[in-house]
């Protein structure tokens, strides 16, 4: 009987959906944004974890990092209120040499990030933009990116402070095409660097969305670089990375690196420390917090769409049971239960939410093979996210068709007959 039922109620939904096109249109319309939003949200959220995966997988699960301050910080804007990395002093470079002699270090070399401060880079003719980040001559070791022409350069390059750089191929590109570009010169300010290879960026979002960018030695840099600039000083911009012996617990190195570096920075037993040690563990526990907000957000949007959807539920059915009195009388004249009735109005409200949850699913699948395919934005639709999309839309039509189902089921069957 329930079957039965079952297949009467669907039926009766799919010709309500070619009889009153608009109407029912307007509800599947409603739920499919919903299940649209749901959808295209979790593709897009899948996406990008996968490639913060790989981005920080490159770096080696044995690898931490020395920064002086970490997180995310909230300003009031009151000038008394300094974020802490102002409040901190800055990591000096030479720690990084003190944390190498450690027993439980394999390596250690420090880095600056100046892609906040966007070049200018030119040639004889062409000029384009750039971030520039100071690294060592070993950085590739932990990177996920290629050499694709050329070299990186080399330790003694570093150590004397050699304008030489790496660009990346769209950097190269702009400055360069048709020629290759090693073995070529560009100018940052009224300073030459020599090309002396050329990088290609890992297949990941986060480095399609970094820009152009190049890579010079760190003392070069700090030679060279932020000259003119007085409101920041290059040690401002400095952060450590440090490598683990592969046979050394990481826990063990990290307190050993913590260790080190207190005594350095002269802190008392009972001092706090005016530094942060960052494990990958703790980059992947940030980003989740991050992306649990962007979730938050995807809740209450499709929820917008599923609730205009409920309440097109409840017009649709309200007047599909005012239309057919006479048929729910007849019925009921011929033995049909109240919860006959209401089951087969509550699965037809069900039926039309899931058709509109199914046209959702299929535009959201749609826009995420275009994403995919046609920008860096790597979407990939979870088999999750696909259960809960249609299990929604199918509990809107019976939360939202309970209203009609229960009128429906409430007819007196001697007056549903009179009724015209």
């Amino acid at each position: 009987m329930t079957v039965r039922a079952l297949q009467e109620g669907v039926t009766i939904a799919l010709q309500a959906l070619r009889q009153s096109k608009v109407r029912t249109g307007l509800t599947i319309l409603g739920v499919g944004i919903g299940v649209l939003v749901v959808v295209l949200m979790a593709a897009v959220i899948q996406g990008v974890n996968r490639s913060f995966d790989v981005q920080v997988e490159a770096s080696g699960a044995n690898t931490f990092y020395v920064v002086r301050s970490y997180g995310v910080e909230m300003s009031t804007g009151l000038e008394e209120e300094d974020p802490t990395w102002r409040r901190r002093p800055p990591i000096p470079a030479r720690f990084a040499r003190s944390l190498e002699a450690l027993s439980a270090i394999e390596n250690a070399y420090a880095s600056a990030d100046l892609s906040w401060l966007t070049s200018r880079l030119s040639t004889s003719g062409n000029e384009t933009e750039a971030s520039i980040l100071a690294v060592p001559s070993d950085y590739m070791q932990t990177d996920a990116g290629d050499i694709v022409a050329g070299r990186f350069y080399t330790k003694p390059e570093e150590e004397a402070g050699r304008p030489v750089a790496v660009i990346d191929s769209a950097t190269a590109l702009d400055l360069f095409a048709p020629l290759d570009a090693v073995g070529r010169h560009f100018r940052i300010g009224d300073q030459s660097f020599l090309v002396v290879g050329v990088y290609k960026h890992p297949p990941n979002l986060f480095a399609s969305l970094g820009g152009n960018r190049i890579f010079v030695p760190f003392n070069t840099a700090q030679k060279y670089l932020l000259k003119n600039i007085r409101w920041i000083s290059f040690d401002d911009l400095v952060w450590l990375t440090v490598v683990a012996k592969p046979v050394i617990r990481l826990s063990s190195a990290i307190d050993q690196a913590t260790g080190r570096l207190r005594a350095l920075r002269g802190l008392a037993p009972g001092d706090e420390n005016n530094f942060d040690v960052v494990t990958q563990d703790e980059m992947m526990d940030l980003w989740n917090q991050l992306t649990a907000a962007l979730f938050a957000v995807m809740f209450a949007l499709s929820s917008v769409g599923l609730m205009v959807g409920g309440i097109g539920v409840i017009a649709v059915m309200v007047v599909s049971v005012t239309e057919r009195t006479r048929e729910i009388g007849v019925r009921k004249a011929l033995g049909a239960t109240r919860r006959d009735i209401m089951w087969q109005f509550l699965v037809e409200a069900a039926t039309l939410t899931t058709v509109g949850g199914v046209c959702g699913l299929a535009a959201g699948a749609l826009i995420a093979w275009a994403l995919a395919r046609y920008t860096p934005v790597p979407a990939v639709i979870p088999v999750w996210s696909i259960v809960v999309a249609i299990a929604a839309a199918a509990f809107t039509g019976i939360v939202f068709g309970l209203f009609p189902a229960i009128r429906a089921a409430r007819l007196d069957p001697v007056a549903s007959l009179r009724y015209e």
